[in-house]
């Protein structure tokens, strides 16, 4: 009981943690805040059903007494149970008879919870990559998003705005790219590249366990099969799948012998695990489908990046083009990818603020681009001076 409830406070943790972490893009959002959300909120949910209610009650003989149904519910729970259609006899071979056993009713919320620490496994990953790449990514959008949060609730003008800007955001994403470069760490771009890939196998790792987990000697495709089984009126007395009748055999102690009997159990929980992971498994589908397409536009765009350099010109919107492809090349891979990432976690608008602001400090400090300078940070300098 103390470790099951100590499971539910994990899950609730785990939750908490995973809505302060920026929102990332859309397959980031989907793997391991949407998907860590419903899969950690569904098994906190189940646990406590688990705990406190009753998720098998099976049908005893009525010389029994209460603490031996009470046994025999328990016993069923634990040991697990197996489906024969009522409409077929009992086979003598207990071997045949327990061909379809259900052994993953007691085992769902703790396979959700598991899932859902998985889901958010890559994002820890990603900040592992983001020490090793010197940049603090999450706390440089974290910043800017406090700056922008600042200014836009004033009724400042325009310049004024940009000033905030020029003094705290554009400053201290330029002394991070500087710092970077300074430690021959400047591949953020591939890292994250890396994290996307990692994110996309585990999406398909996760979805291939689930449906692994919810196959039968019948189906291979678990979620087709089952759409397909309800357009053709097939249900669980049919199928099998997710039953909510089933044998349980145990044995009793007599003084010369000992009996076996049988009892049916109703899981009343399968009602619902049957609706659940028929969402789940499309959804984890769809999870492990975008994430792929993510990997591929993020491996394509590291590759290309004629894309993200003509956003942040449509950011400037400046008539110098040898400014602005100057700037471009003092920004690098890696400072176009960190302006995307603002513009995907806090917005397109704080983001072209950003990138107007860092072209304007890149000029006043006369930023170069082999870092040609006194080893002092712009913060160092003073970036009242801007």
């Amino acid at each position: 009981m103390s470790s099951q409830i100590g499971a539910i406070v994990s899950v609730n943790a785990l939750i908490g943690r995973v809505l302060k972490q920026p929102m990332g893009d859309l397959a980031d959002r989907l793997n391991s805040t949407i998907t860590v959300f419903i899969l950690a909120l569904t098994s906190g949910f189940l646990l406590s059903t688990h705990i406190w209610g009753e998720p098998i009650t099976c049908w005893t003989p009525a010389q029994f007494t209460k603490g031996w149904t009470d046994f025999v519910n328990q016993y069923c729970y634990v040991h697990g149970t197996y489906f024969v259609p009522l409409d077929k006899g009992l086979d003598f071979d207990a071997t045949q008879r327990k061909r379809f056993p259900i052994t993953y009713y007691q085992w769902v919320p703790y396979v959700l919870a598991v899932q859902a620490l998985l889901y958010y496994l890559p994002r820890f990953v990603w900040r592992c990559l983001c020490s090793i790449s010197g940049y603090d990514l999450i706390g440089a959008i974290r910043h800017i998003e406090h700056t922008w949060n600042e200014v836009r609730g004033n009724e400042d003008k325009f310049k004024a705005r940009m000033t905030s800007f020029e003094k705290q955001s554009a400053v201290y994403i330029w002394d991070g790219i500087l710092l970077a470069r300074r430690k021959r760490s400047h591949h953020l771009m591939f890292y994250y590249v890396t994290f996307t890939a990692i994110q996309t196998v585990n999406a398909w790792l996760q979805f291939i366990w689930l449906n692994e987990l919810l196959q039968s000697v019948t189906y291979s495709l678990w979620g087709p099969s089952i759409i397909l089984d309800l357009y053709r009126g097939i249900d669980w007395q049919v199928s099998g799948h997710f039953p909510r009748i089933t044998h349980c055999d145990f044995s009793r102690r007599r003084p010369a012998s000992v009996q076996v009997d049988t009892v049916l159990c109703v899981l009343h929980l399968n009602i619902y695990y049957e609706k659940l992971f028929l969402f789940l498994w499309f959804w984890m589908f769809f999870v492990a489908t975008i994430s792929s397409a993510n990997c591929i536009f993020w491996t394509v765009s590291m590759c290309i990046t004629r894309s993200a350099k003509r956003t942040i010109m449509q950011y400037l919107n400046e008539d110098n083009r040898t400014a602005v492809e100057h700037f471009l090349r003092l920004l690098g891979n890696d400072g176009l990818f960190i302006v995307h990432q603002i513009s995907i976690n806090i917005g397109d608008l704080p983001a072209s603020y950003l990138a107007r602001a860092m072209k304007t400090v890149s000029e006043t400090w006369d930023i170069t681009l082999d870092n040609d300078f006194d080893g002092r940070t712009l913060i160092e300098k003073g970036a009242k001076a801007v």
